[in-house]
């Protein structure tokens, strides 16, 4: 296929500058627009793919709905070499940058986020339309302060999904409120693969969210549990009833949402208006967007979201119908003029604001002042000193018992019948390990799994497992397509890990090492237990010994190959001690 490098230039118009994501050779592209001298989102796929046509008709489909919430289709065409959609370009911060960067958002405005996105689909599916794959990273946050949703449809279409069935309405009603359940716990738990942390799960059912965060009110949790959770199994919800009960917790908003601030790309913050001259001079930020300097269309504005401390309605649908139960109520108290407010609050944010009153501070207890100083240190000393007396006088009754002649009181328990310690037992190399590839960004998420055994089997001279050849290099840098592709190593018992060995083809390969408990499905989470660098052959040490019974090989790094970049492992060793 042709347009699969950056400076190609698409129709004559839109030239190619930074590839975004790539999906069995459907590319996603951001370019300029040369006629309008513009930013544009561009969805590249050869023209003899089978989901080309459907690629077309998501294109017409989602300009069919034409609700402001989503960015506009301003292209597409078929010819004989490739077919291509062009997107508006929406600046802001994707949902889930905001909740990596800043948490769990306060509950009202996480429902009205949902409720925003739950209205769009209402609209969409009266019309026979569904968005397909809707998840954190399609809902933005824009440069407004109003939700925007990408890709609709069409980013399905180039996932080899018909977005225009029941089920994938169905999927849209689950999504929606897995974007409600991300936004208050910073956890994904809806159907459509996502980047961010999984939902943890309690026998394979969606733990609520006030089991995830504490001060989620009451209605939402119960929302959530019904969609996700033990509830899955009852009538499921229009997206116009789920729209009535979010619309109706979030309530009828009064002030718009501050403007996110692009001072940090790496922390999106919601900030007062600002004037024209200052947006003109803002570096582009971290999402998918239009450039500050483009003068858009008018365009209807979406409802504008709550402050963060309107009431709390008093009967919102699914509110809880325990005799004597009040919903949360908070007092009114007007935030300073200049305030700055994220979009995100704090992580350590757990619950509804409210004025600190220090009631829940402890008061502590008056002193005796007629005790005598150094009493209380005294019959500690005492104690202590009685207890090990105790003790040696124990384990001498105890070798006397046994006959043991080596035992003194200086010296109790060495003798010879056997009280000997036995001496630490050596790492050595864990036998009966099974391997699993593991690429969450891959579709599907695997990287050449009927090789995957090789790299268990014991032969550090045969074959190779390998990963796929990419374009370009893996890894945190912001043109890497995909941050990793991992190996989960099953130990078959619980280990304390000291080091993993390696035998390559190609060098040198970049990994860092994971320790844990159960086997990873997604990109982990957390520090790793090591990381190094490697060639054809290497050892990584892991400090601390950490315990587990997976280990994840996370390679961010690849050899480099002819026409591009790909790792091949042939052995891989863990070296550890059992601690069952």
């Amino acid at each position: 296929m042709e347009f699969t490098q950056s400076g190609d230039v698409l129709a004559g118009r839109y030239q190619l500058t930074d590839l975004l994501s790539e999906s069995r050779e459907g590319r996603f592209w951001r370019a300029q627009d040369a006629v309008l001298g513009r930013p544009v989102a561009v969805h590249v796929l050869d023209a003899r793919d089978e989901r080309a046509p459907r690629l077309m008709a998501a294109a017409r489909n989602s300009a069919a709905v034409g609700d402001p919430r989503m960015l506009r289709v301003l292209d597409a065409a078929q010819t004989d070499q490739v077919a291509y959609v062009v997107n508006e370009w929406g600046e802001g911060s994707s949902l889930e940058n905001a909740l990596a960067a800043g948490g769990p958002l306060p509950p009202q405005q996480a429902t009205w986020i949902a409720s925003e996105v739950a209205d769009l689909l209402v609209l969409a599916h009266d019309q026979g339309h569904a968005h397909g794959r809707l998840n954190p990273e399609a809902v933005l946050l824009d440069d407004l302060g109003a939700v925007r949703v990408i890709g609709f449809g069409v980013d399905a279409a180039l996932h080899g999904i018909d977005p225009d069935t029941r089920d994938s309405q169905r999927r849209d009603r689950v999504d929606a409120v897995g974007v409600l359940y991300a936004a208050l716990t910073g956890k994904w738990a809806g159907e459509t693969l996502s980047s961010m942390p999984p939902a943890p799960r309690d026998h394979g059912r969606v733990l609520r969210p006030r089991q995830v965060r504490a001060g989620v009110p009451r209605p939402l949790d119960d929302l959530c549990d019904r969609v996700l959770g033990s509830g899955a199994d009852m009538p499921p919800l229009t997206a116009a009833e789920l729209h009535s009960a979010l619309a109706g917790f979030s309530g009828e908003p009064t002030a718009p949402l501050n403007r996110p601030s692009a001072i940090d790309e790496e922390t999106q913050a919601m900030a007062p208006p600002v004037p024209a001259e200052a947006a003109e001079a803002r570096a582009a930020s971290n999402a998918i967007g239009v450039a500050p300097d483009v003068v858009r269309p008018q365009r209807q504005r979406p409802s504008s979201p709550p402050p963060m401390q309107d009431p709390t309605p008093s009967k919102p649908l699914f509110a809880d119908e325990t005799p004597g139960y009040v919903p949360p109520q908070r007092p009114q108290q007007a935030p300073p003029a200049a305030a700055r407010r994220p979009v995100a609050p704090d992580a350590s944010y757990n619950g509804w604001q409210g004025p600190w009153t220090g009631a829940n501070v402890p008061i502590a207890e008056e002193p005796d002042y007629n005790q005598k100083p150094g009493t209380s240190w005294l019959r500690i000393a005492m104690g202590v000193a009685l207890v090990v007396l105790v003790l040696i006088a124990g384990s001498i009754a105890w070798n006397i018992i046994n006959d043991d002649p080596n035992t003194t009181a200086e010296n109790p328990g060495t003798g010879n019948n056997g009280g000997d310690n036995t001496a630490a037992a050596e790492p050595t190399v864990i036998k009966g390990i099974t391997a699993k590839d593991l690429d969450p960004h891959g579709d599907p998420p695997t990287e050449t799994p009927d090789l995957v055994d090789l790299v268990v089997d014991g032969d550090t001279k045969g074959l190779a497992w390998r990963t796929s050849r990419y374009n370009d290099q893996i890894g945190d840098s912001p043109r890497s397509l995909k941050p990793g592709i991992g190996l989960v190593l099953n130990l078959k018992g619980e280990y304390a890990i000291d080091s993993l060995k390696f035998n390559m083809i190609g060098e040198p390969t970049d990994i860092e090492i994971f320790v844990g408990d159960s086997p990873w499905s997604d990109d982990p989470s957390g520090a790793p237990a090591a990381n190094g660098s490697v060639g054809t052959e290497g050892e990584i040490k892991v400090d601390g010994a950490p315990e587990g019974s997976y280990v994840l090989v996370w390679m961010t790094g690849l050899p480099q190959v002819d026409g591009g970049y790909r790792a091949e492992v042939k052995e891989v060793q863990v070296l550890g001690t059992s601690v069952s």
